[in-house]
């Protein structure tokens, strides 16, 4: 091969190798421009949605605000109870009656109170009477109001009727055993009375009601009665009887907070402040001297568990 063809070759040979680097930086290049160029537009965009989403959050804010956000879902609060106002109404209605009718309805319900009975005759008589046992006296009440206990309601006319007399106050509390229930994700946010964990044989749609002695006085409205008691059954929370008769609300958020539950505020209720005239309750002594008898003693549920075994009950 001559020098001419060799020299040809050897040039042939570097204009190929320029051609492959030139292509190849300018393939990069290319490559390079696209890449970032997609990285910008997608964080431009990516910095785009959040601002569309934060613009939105802070739209919903002002909405919320100005009261102008739609309602998705409500929540029922009950700061009236109705229960308030029907109470209302019958002592407006007693207070009405003459007197000679008012003071054979107040010597009625102090002769239940106290224990001693009612003669049949007087309702035979007086077939009226009939109606103003049902809402002031508990064993007459409806359910869940309705508990085996001859105790009088406490509104301001009984109580203005009876001030001065020996009264033992109790509170009457009632919900749905799938309320007192504990929320397997949530929990208790305390220890809770021994009591309450055995509502877990209970069925969710049973209604529970539990009256509780909360102490001793003669119908003042200073007079202090306990709200709530501890795991311990130890008194807790203490307040003046006026907020219990006046505010009930009150009573229910402490059942609900010492039950470890405040979400269930929506769902408890509280049917009223009673009280028991003459007697004294022995369990009230058990809690003022913090007896063991307090804590009892509770069997297993053995025909539940016969039951859960066989496969008859889930």
């Amino acid at each position: 091969m001559t020098r001419r063809a060799r020299h040809e070759a050897r040039d042939r040979f570097h204009e190929r190798r320029r051609e492959i680097r030139r292509r190849f930086i300018e393939e990069f290049k290319r490559t390079l421009i696209e890449t970032l160029r997609k990285k910008f537009r997608n964080s431009i965009r990516r910095r785009i949605e959040e601002f569309e989403e934060w613009r939105e959050r802070l739209s919903l804010l002002r909405d919320i605000i100005t009261r102008r956000a739609r309602v998705v879902f409500k929540v029922e609060h009950h700061f009236f109870f109705r229960k308030k106002s029907v109470v209302f109404v019958y002592d407006r209605i007693l207070m009405s009656l003459p007197e000679d009718q008012r003071n054979l309805v107040i010597d009625v319900l102090r002769s239940i109170s106290e224990g001693k009975g009612i003669d049949p005759t007087i309702l035979d008589k007086y077939p009226w009477l009939r109606y103003f046992l049902k809402i002031f006296i508990a064993y007459y009440s409806k359910y869940p109001c309705k508990h085996m206990s001859y105790a009088i309601k406490l509104t301001p006319v009984t109580i203005h009727f009876f001030k001065g007399l020996k009264i033992t106050y109790y509170y009457l509390r009632w919900a749905y055993a799938r309320d007192v229930k504990a929320d397997p994700y949530i929990g208790r946010s305390r220890p809770v009375d021994f009591y309450i964990s055995f509502f877990r044989y209970k069925y969710d749609e049973d209604m529970l009601n539990s009256l509780i002695v909360s102490g001793e006085g003669t119908g003042d409205y200073n007079d202090s009665t306990v709200a709530a008691y501890d795991s311990m059954r130890r008194a807790e929370i203490s307040i003046p009887l006026r907020r219990s008769v006046l505010e009930p609300h009150w009573v229910k958020w402490y059942f609900v907070k010492i039950m470890g539950k405040p979400e269930a505020y929506t769902v408890a209720d509280h049917c009223s402040a009673y009280g028991i005239i003459g007697r004294i309750s022995k369990k009230l002594k058990l809690y003022k001297y913090q007896d063991r008898r307090l804590m009892g003693t509770r069997p297993r549920h053995r025909i539940k568990e016969i039951l859960y075994r066989t496969g008859l009950r889930i």
